[in-house]
């Protein structure tokens, strides 16, 4: 008789309490329905973004009660809201739509497995409705198939945020009687895929479809191999999985259903490769009030000089937010343009009947393409007080035309987007990590965003650039690398969200200027014995070449007599000179006194603080200190 082994018991203890949290999950998805339902009678949004905040907050500290990270906590509750508030939005949208059909029929470009298959399956799971599949050779046969009745929706991807917008999608909607009525985003991670048997090594050709080729070019450049375009990513594994040597770029939940294996992930040019598809339909949809809703647009403004800026000052007047602007050719009439515009807005809301009412007035054309839900549920981020009131960490008190970067050329401070937090809009932001030390980076990225972070900082080497971004997609964070020049701006933008300018870059005119053609924000430090003038020269050439996400940084130096010396009077200098947000790093500071220098860095005004952990600086205990007392 086998005696069993001793880790058996504790694994059915697992298989327990997982159907257990299946079971939660199902009841408390029930429930949250039934808080749509409590809300028909009554017109209030379905999210309530306060509450949400608040449930979180509790469930941190909650959870931090029981010996569980808060980024941990967080993460988990994010996903399971993002489920909440989307399936309340389907509900809400089936009440006020009552004529939708009991069996679906969609049409989608290729077959199953393709990524509008996966679009389409996605975006009708929530909505509890079973599909019938059309696959679609081409986006004409899909607009045809919903046209003329043979199917209910199609479905279009219309932009990727690698390779941009989808231009014939674009040019196909100027000509249809369809409707815009849903979208969805779907996350994109592209592999390499090949059939059982297959030898990595002997590849010969590679199977995909235009659009994925343009998003996977960089890996595919470093390839040796035939390049095959094919219609539909869904064809390019049927192809793979029959013809010998081959493979085929697609997603892995794809593959599967063809039975290929993944041999390499992760070869998007973008580390966050997403695709936001739309749903047309012969009818319109009307959008509940309590459902957030996007209205698309299409119109061609008059030739004279300021008509379009007119017509999106009508937008503007309105306080009607645009999130995205596309101009297309209008066949037939060289070198006038047709304008497809998405803006945040119910069609039948009074701004957006009144701002159409103004258009009509002021365009040669208009025509509403949809109003349909918005499905972009961003996540509630906690601030850092909620996240740095640790209850595990015991209390500790702290102590001509005027230049592109003046006041005079801009009023009020410039508020720089980090993740989901601002830096410039009257918060005080932490900046965090091991700098350019040798030290653990995923252990780094937990403890700051677990103690309310705003940012991990890490190195600028090329090995470690791919696991910085790794870290910060695990824990939620942007990550920023310092750059001093000498290997590739474009290699380590790739990989980052802000770049660290080492203090010398300032004195390098070709170092300003690749930085001021980055789209990354940029951290300028001013170099010892560097005036505060050549400071913000610097800062000017990189705003003149387009980049105007700089961050001006003091940073504290040794001085000849090796005494370390941090001087916010130019901190106060700076803020009073320029709309530039400006940090303070007391990097050469001792541990014991980075609490009292932070504090006084904020009583200075300045917009946040950039914090070196580990051998360089703030050990774990250091950290969760001073960021309670910084917030708290």
């Amino acid at each position: 008789m086998s005696q069993q082994h001793p880790v058996e018991p504790i694994r059915r203890q697992i298989t327990e309490l997982d159907q257990q949290l299946l079971s939660l999950l199902a009841k408390r998805r029930a429930l949250s329905l039934e808080v749509a339902k409590s809300k028909r009678d009554v017109v209030k949004p379905v999210r309530d973004s306060q509450r949400e905040s608040a449930l979180l907050t509790r469930l941190v500290q909650q959870g931090r009660e029981l010996g569980l990270d808060g980024q941990y906590v967080s993460r988990l509750f994010h996903t399971i809201i993002e489920d909440s508030v989307l399936r309340q939005q389907a509900w809400f949208q089936a009440q006020n739509n009552p004529d939708a059909p009991p069996s679906t029929r969609v049409a989608f470009l290729g077959a199953k497995g393709s990524y509008s298959y996966l679009a389409a399956q996605s975006y009708f799971e929530r909505r509890d409705q079973p599909l019938e599949e059309l696959g679609q050779d081409s986006f004409d046969a899909i607009f045809a198939a919903v046209e003329q009745g043979q199917a209910d929706y199609g479905v279009l991807p219309v932009e990727n945020t690698s390779s941009g917008s989808i231009n014939e999608v674009f040019d196909l909607l100027q000509h249809t009687a369809l409707h815009i009525v849903g979208e969805t985003t779907e996350s994109i991670p592209h592999c390499v895929l090949m059939a059982d048997g297959g030898d990595p090594g002997q590849i010969k050709t590679v199977f995909a479809h235009p659009q994925v080729h343009t998003q996977c070019s960089r890996y595919l450049a470093t390839l040796d191999v035939e390049q095959a375009y094919v219609a539909s990513s869904a064809e390019a594994m049927a192809l793979a999985q029959t013809t010998p040597n081959s493979v085929a770029l697609g997603s892995e939940r794809g593959g599967a259903l063809y039975g290929l294996n993944v041999i390499q992930r992760e070869i998007a040019n973008q580390p966050r490769n997403e695709t936001r598809f739309l749903l047309v339909a012969r009818k319109p949809v009307e959008v509940p009030p309590q459902v957030p809703a996007k209205t698309t647009l299409l119109m061609a403004t008059g030739q004279q000089p300021g008509a379009l800026v007119e017509a999106l000052g009508v937008l503007r007047d309105l306080g009607i937010n645009m999130t995205k602007l596309e101009s297309r050719p209008i066949h037939g009439n060289p070198w006038e343009e047709m304008f497809y515009l998405d803006v945040s807005a119910n069609l039948r809301s009074e701004a957006m009947q009144t701002a159409l009412r103004e258009l009509t007035r002021l365009t040669r054309f208009i025509k509403v393409l949809g109003c349909y839900p918005c499905e972009t549920v961003l996540p509630t981020e906690l601030d850092s007080q909620a996240l740095a009131d640790d209850p595990r960490v015991p209390a500790q008190p702290i102590q001509a035309e005027q230049p592109l970067f003046s006041r005079e050329h801009k009023a009020q401070t410039q508020a720089i987007r980090l993740g989901h937090q601002h830096l410039g809009d009257g918060s005080f932001l932490t900046l965090a990590g091991p700098g350019l030390a040798n030290e653990p980076l995923a252990q780094w990225g937990r403890r700051v965003k677990e103690h309310g972070g705003a940012v991990l900082w890490g190195g600028e080497q090329a090995q470690s650039l791919t696991e910085l971004r790794q870290v910060g997609q695990q824990v939620g964070l942007p990550v920023m690398a310092s750059w001093s020049g000498l290997t590739p701006l474009s290699q380590l933008t790739a990989d980052c969200d802000l770049v660290l300018a080492a203090d010398a870059v300032v004195h390098h005119p070709d170092r300003l200027q690749q930085l001021g053609q980055s789209q990354r924000p940029v951290v300028l430090q001013r170099a010892a014995g560097t005036s505060g003038e050549a400071l913000l020269a610097a800062a000017e050439q990189i705003l003149s070449q387009g980049n105007q996400q700089v961050i001006l940084c003091e940073t504290g130096h040794c001085g000849s007599d090796g005494i370390p010396r941090l001087d916010l009077a130019m901190v106060a200098w700076l803020k009073q000179r320029t709309h530039l947000p400006v940090l303070v790093a007391p990097a050469m500071a001792s541990a014991p006194l980075l609490a009292s220098l932070v504090a006084a860095a904020r009583g200075a005004e300045a917009d946040g603080v950039l914090l070196p952990l580990g051998s360089e600086g703030l050990d774990s205990d250091g950290f969760a200190q001073l960021m309670k007392g910084l917030y708290c």
